[in-house]
């Protein structure tokens, strides 16, 4: 009984790393395209029985090709994307103090854990700065401005008499 649930829960968190492990190259490699994207290839995996017809040979073809220097017959994965999609925009984000080129990049960049890290950072930063101003202006003795005697002339009048 303990087996049939270890398997099965094996088999669940194997299927969700997959399914994380494929949204990870999706969103690293196939949603930003560029120069130093390396091609990606897809391999149909859903049945066990043909899993070296359609899985290992085609994967040892791809990787003996690399090695020889030589294109794969198979086509690697193309993610489609907006052509009215401006490429060369310039985006500046004064958050990360990074300038990033083309909408998608920009997008990607919105998105990116670095750049949300820092907004969460500038986000407690301001609110510890507010919290502090408004404790301080709450504070009685804060407003209360020292009062002198007299009127300011006056005090400098009875400086002098003194020396």
């Amino acid at each position: 009984k303990f087996r049939k649930i270890g398997i099965e829960a094996l088999k669940q968190v194997t299927k969700r790393y997959a399914r994380k492990q494929n949204r990870w190259v999706k969103n690293r490699f196939l949603s930003r395209p560029g120069p130093i994207v390396p091609p990606v290839y897809g391999l149909e995996v859903s049945d066990v029985s043909k899993w070296e017809e359609s899985v290992l040979e085609p994967a040892l073809e791809i990787v003996q090709s690399f090695i020889q220097g030589r294109k794969p017959t198979a086509t690697p994965i193309k993610m489609s994307y907006n052509e009215t999609e401006n490429k060369r925009s310039y985006h500046m984000c004064d958050l990360c103090d990074r300038i990033i080129i083309g909408d998608r990049e920009w997008a990607a960049h919105i998105k990116s854990k670095s750049h949300l890290n820092q907004l969460k950072k500038r986000r407690r930063l301001d609110s510890d700065a507010v919290n502090t101003i408004e404790s301080q202006s709450i504070s009685p003795d804060h407003d209360k401005e020292p009062k002198q005697k007299g009127s300011p002339g006056q005090n400098d009048q009875e400086l002098k008499c003194s020396i």
